[in-house]
């Protein structure tokens, strides 16, 4: 039963980031959890993002079986991020159809 919910949710995500994000993005969050896609990041002193302060990175972590990203401190709300490698048990992962 559980399989079958978590199948529904994943269908469901999938047709609302085609939506959203368009067939890029959408295959990123299709084929894999996108809470699991780690990112770069360019981070910026102003909204015009005219002065670069640093870059920063996520990273994989995990414990037993679960696998999560850890986000960087990132000192300011101006900042870009593009998507890097999808986090998995076995490590960093960068899939053959990656699309960036």
């Amino acid at each position: 039963m559980i399989r079958v919910r978590n199948l529904a949710l994943a269908i469901a995500a999938t047709a609302a980031a085609t939506v959203t994000f368009g067939p890029a993005e959408a295959l990123v969050q299709s084929s894999w959890d996108p809470s699991l896609v780690a990112y770069s990041y360019v981070y910026y002193a102003d909204e015009a993002k005219t002065e670069v302060l640093g870059h920063a990175w996520d990273r994989c972590g995990g414990s037993g079986n679960n696998v999560y990203v850890l986000k960087p401190y990132i000192p300011t709300a101006h900042y870009d991020e593009t998507p890097s490698y999808v986090c998995t048990g076995m490590g960093p992962y960068l899939p053959p159809d990656w699309p960036y």
